[in-house]
């Protein structure tokens, strides 16, 4: 019985960080972010690339340097230029806005232009754990 309270008390305290997690608001622009709304377009525009290794990984991106994942071998040379950079929300929302404007000749090819889902999805983002080691 003990190791099944252990295990209900692991439950509940990992329901809580996501709880909170989530919570984070990211405002840009004056328009503050839906994490909800951002796991969403995560989900349709960003999954693909992200989650099978053609793009590096989006957990813990929120204030990491620039090309820095170093499980990802495939940052592009524009990106690489940016690496003494971190990615911070107004850094995101650019690049998410015009990738080629923020670092010509970025591999990255989705644009999102409409600001309220940029900062729907970078309050996604921000609700993400780190990397798994």
């Amino acid at each position: 019985m003990i190791w099944k309270s252990g295990l209900a008390a692991l439950a509940l305290a990992a329901l809580a960080s996501t709880a909170i997690a989530q919570s984070q608001e990211v405002t840009l622009n004056g328009l503050t972010g839906d994490a909800d709304a951002g796991a969403e377009i995560y989900a349709t525009d960003c999954r693909g690339c992200h989650a099978v290794s053609i793009a590096p990984t989006l957990r813990g991106v929120i204030n990491r340097p620039i090309a820095s994942v170093v499980a990802f071998p495939g940052y592009s040379d524009a990106l690489k230029a940016k690496s003494p950079e971190t990615w911070t929300d107004a850094n995101l929302d650019a690049f998410l806005s015009g990738p080629q404007a923020f670092a010509p000749k970025t591999l990255m090819v989705k644009v999102v232009p409409d600001a309220q889902q940029r900062a729907d999805l970078i309050a996604y983002l921000a609700s993400l754990p780190p990397p798994r080691s």
